[in-house]
């Protein structure tokens, strides 16, 4: 992995869960990393906006001016979310909606444009997986998995983002469903289900399988052994 001056505070930014700071006139605002929660009122409204997913990856500012221009109040709505905090805050939908109506009234097309891009772009967890390499040790672990699914065992649930992120981190950290939902950015949140530390135990035969009959357990989390695994696979 190679160092990132960049990659690196966005990583440390997104850890301590730091506020973005802008201002309105007198009144000083910030947009702070949405949680699980929120990410579900948001991603309908997301939806409502109508992004040209290819155009805003072509030229973002471009895409956000048409959005903010023709879908201004829904914009205007987003904005309102992404600078509350906590859940009381962001389920006061007259407190939101209040804040939606500040921002039309008192913020031009393109700040607007400018801020929807920033909330948009917040969102690096495909960036932090594929910088810390989590992506290749994904497709490792399927292959494993596949090999491991030969046996006997039988792997039911995890088809849904319960099962897949809500129970994960109850039962890994003890932590009530409340505070899955609020209490704990999404980055940080998914960035920890990505890149848990998973040890995995072979049979004889699954080591044979990977081409490896010597009796040994190999952690495939271990940095030292990603290389002797992603050999082991190729074989």
């Amino acid at each position: 992995m190679s160092f990132n001056k960049e990659m690196e505070l966005s990583i440390s930014d997104a850890i301590i869960e730091k506020p973005i700071r802008f201002s309105v006139g007198k009144s000083k605002l910030c947009l702070y990393p949405p949680t699980l929660g929120k990410m579900q009122i948001l991603k309908n409204l997301y939806f409502s906006m109508d992004v040209n997913m290819k155009l805003l990856s072509i030229n973002p500012l471009a895409e956000t001016l048409r959005v903010c221009t023709e879908k201004s109040d829904i914009v205007c709505q987003i904005i309102a979310y992404s600078t509350s905090d906590g859940k009381k805050s962001v389920l006061d939908i007259e407190k939101i909606l209040h804040r939606a109506k500040f921002f039309e009234d008192n913020i031009s097309v393109e700040d607007m444009a400018t801020i929807l891009t920033i909330i948009l772009s917040n969102d690096k967890i495909e960036e932090f997986i594929q910088y810390f390499g989590i992506d290749a040790d994904r497709e490792m672990k399927t292959q494993i998995s596949r090999i491991k699914g030969e046996g006997s065992s039988i792997t039911f649930g995890g088809k849904s983002i319960y099962g897949l992120l809500i129970d994960f981190a109850c039962q890994r950290y003890g932590w009530t469903m409340d505070y899955v939902l609020w209490g704990i950015s999404y980055v940080n949140l998914n960035m920890l289900f990505a890149d848990a530390i998973t040890t995995v135990y072979l049979s004889d035969e699954e080591r044979k399988k990977l081409g490896r009959g010597d009796g040994r357990m190999v952690d495939a989390d271990d940095p030292k052994n990603r290389d002797l695994i992603r050999k082991m696979i190729s074989e």
